[in-house]
């Protein structure tokens, strides 16, 4: 998918588990007590999907999967396999994924058939988790990457790829914090449904303390605990995010940098003009008229990461909610907020390979950001030339997607108009028949 990978490893002792072999150079063993085992991959040039495809070749206890989407059927084979072999699978998912990846119902379909027990969720936001629990292995893989045949491999190097971050870790704070989330939406009644092969759902772990370092939507708001974070930020910040439309991100944003804080951003062209998401354009121009730096991803694939790095406070946030109500509040969601050191340089020396550019060969993964203008506004009513209209009358006009703010110069000779309103937000036309309008009366 996306981040780059830190180079840091040191010897383990006291315990030796068997893992998938890896590249040396994205082997990170943090430096915390000799139980830890602690792993970043990134897509954008490594195999991230053969390690997470050995761990499930090597469990033997029980695994626990949840996604948004698997149309990488690889997975679902291997998840089948283990089944068969006896190892207890459970899946958590939203068919609701369908409409938009209609290869994940192949997988959905080839679980169930499989006689894997699977529950849904199917009301308050999707299921926006993308993660699998290895029991007897006590290792979490999580991130914002979707179990899709491009998010995990690149297609080229650096050139071709998905923005990531893929977190493997056996840290048992956060494994167990696992256990208590999946097992509190595999029992809720709330919200989440059977889906297949099951009748009454049970708990399969203790209820262990949540690690104060994990952030878990719907239990907790990702929004409030990051713009708390950015208003505690004196030094600099950077961030990589795919969506953004909730304004709290961009409103505390841009007070940092009003405080003289300086900040980038990279984010992903392709949501800088989705008409189903208006407000993703909107932050991001009132994030660059403020003097946040801002890169959009220049490579072929896509920018999907969301990671933001604090400077002052040597703290990395990432995760799978990306800058949106929705993923503050009431999808499934799983982020972690980190002092680790490890972790944090890594992530920077992430960062700066692509807002540099300095990925090898000169391949280019990232451009300056240049922000386009809004469509061209079409009168409606009145009509151009309209005689014998009243002396209050409501002006409607077309406005396009991309609008938000407003001039409005009024008058009988166009060389000498009076400028009657000055940048009122008023927003986009939302559809072909939304029109924008402004009251003139004393005419």
């Amino acid at each position: 998918s996306s981040p780059p990978k830190r180079e840091v490893s040191r010897m383990m002792t006291g315990k030796m588990r068997v893992l998938p072999a890896l590249v040396a150079g994205w082997l990170l063993m943090l430096a915390t007590p000799a139980s830890a085992l602690e792993r970043f991959c990134d897509p954008a040039h490594e195999d991230c999907r053969a390690p997470l495809l050995s761990l499930i070749n090597a469990e033997t206890v029980g695994i626990d999967v949840a996604f948004w989407f698997m149309e990488d059927t690889r997975y679902a084979s291997a998840l089948i396999n283990r089944w068969r072999a006896g190892v207890p699978v459970r899946v958590l998912m939203d068919s609701a994924a369908n409409a938009d990846y209609p290869n994940n119902a192949t997988s959905l379909k080839m679980l169930r058939d499989a006689g894997i027990p699977m529950r849904e969720k199917t009301t308050g936001g999707i299921l926006h988790w993308k993660m699998m629990l290895f029991v007897g292995q006590n290792t979490v893989e999580f991130s914002g990457a979707n179990y899709s045949a491009d998010a995990f491999v690149p297609v080229t190097p650096y050139a071709n790829y998905v923005d990531e971050v893929i977190y493997f870790t056996d840290k048992s704070s956060i494994v167990d914090s696992f256990k208590t989330r999946y097992d509190d939406q595999w029992v809720s009644t709330s919200g989440y449904a059977n889906y297949a092969n099951i009748t009454t759902p049970s708990r399969r772990y203790a209820v262990y303390p949540i690690d104060p370092e994990m952030n878990f939507v719907p239990w907790n708001n990702f929004a409030s605990r990051s713009v708390n974070a950015y208003k505690a930020e004196l030094l600099k910040i950077d961030a990589i995010m795919y969506r953004i439309t909730d304004r709290r991100h961009s409103d505390a944003l841009i007070a940092a940098r009003a405080r003289g804080v300086p900040i980038r951003l990279i984010s992903e062209p392709l949501q800088y003009r989705d008409s189903t998401r208006l407000w993703h354009a909107w932050n991001i121009d009132r994030l660059h008229m403020a003097g946040v730096q801002i890169r959009h991803r220049k490579h072929a694939g896509l920018s999907h990461e969301k990671l933001t790095l604090l400077y002052g406070q040597s703290t990395l946030i990432f995760g799978s909610s990306n800058w949106t109500s929705a993923s503050a509040e009431s999808q499934a969601e799983h982020n972690l907020f980190t002092k680790n050191t490890a972790f944090f340089n890594w992530s920077v020396t992430h960062f700066e390979r692509k807002w540099f550019n300095r990925a090898p060969g000169g391949v280019v993964e990232t451009e300056a950001f240049t922000p386009l203008p809004p469509d061209t506004p079409v009168l409606k009513q009145p009509a151009n030339s309209a005689a014998g209209q009243p002396t209050s009358v409501t002006l409607a006009w077309w406005a396009g997607f991309w609008a938000h703010k407003y001039d409005v110069y009024l008058g009988t000779d166009p060389n000498n108009l009076t400028k009657i309103v000055t940048d009122n937000e008023l927003g986009p036309s939302l559809s072909s028949s939304d029109y924008v309008t402004w009251n003139v009366s004393g005419l």
